[in-house]
């Protein structure tokens, strides 16, 4: 990628950030009367985050006029793209989450949530807290699965919210958070942990 230094104000050089090459296969767009899935599916082959805005504009069409053959496809683009671990620093995935954390859709802001949570930063870790207290379990799940580093009193007593709470919908969430406190250990997350509510009937699937 090519580089023009400029120049700061004590007259050194200095190199600009390096700019994406200009590439028609993130800029096009289907043609009039075309379908957005099989383009959908050609982007989410890349896995590059160049790909998000076209799958966001695909994303509002649908929104705007619903072609249910289409929809999967481009979801399935978004969310694959926007959640790769490689992608997480991207400015393409900043601008998703943004756009879409606390979006009315449930599934917009679990994606969110999800992009946010591959990071894997500890500076994320009040900004995820607050979703894990999500009334949505697929947003708290997420969250929950983005925490790490140290942990404070506030995670662990919001942890242990979810692990006690006997709500058949929370099933992955209670996975998420009990492996969390797990890891967390000590005297706060062991009592948090004790807390679990356990449904007899997932025991019984689990029995050798």
């Amino acid at each position: 990628m090519h580089q023009e230094p400029t120049v700061d104000g004590g007259g050194t050089p200095v190199p600009r950030p390096d700019q994406p090459e200009p590439d028609a296969a993130y800029d096009e767009r289907p043609a009039e009367g075309e379908h957005w899935g099989p383009f959908a599916r050609r982007l989410q082959a890349t896995r590059h985050p160049r790909a998000l805005p076209a799958l966001l504009e695909a994303h509002d069409d649908l929104h705007r006029e619903p072609r249910f053959c289409c929809v999967g496809a481009v979801r399935a683009a978004i969310y694959e793209i926007a959640t790769a671990r490689e992608n997480a620093a991207s400015g393409p995935v900043a601008d998703l989450v943004d756009r879409w954390w606390d979006s009315p859709d449930p599934w917009e802001e679990m994606v969110a949530v999800t992009a946010r949570a591959g990071a894997l930063d500890e500076a994320e870790r009040p900004a995820l807290l607050e979703k894990v207290r999500s009334p949505l379990p697929t947003v708290a799940t997420a969250a929950i699965e983005g925490l790490c580093g140290m942990s404070d009193a506030a995670e662990i007593e919001a942890l242990r919210d979810i692990v006690s709470r006997p709500d058949p919908t929370l099933h992955w969430a209670h996975e998420a958070a009990s492996r969390r406190l797990a890891e967390i250990g000590g005297p706060e997350a062991e009592a948090a942990l004790a807390q679990r509510h356990t449904n007899p009937a997932n025991d019984l699937w689990q029995r050798p």
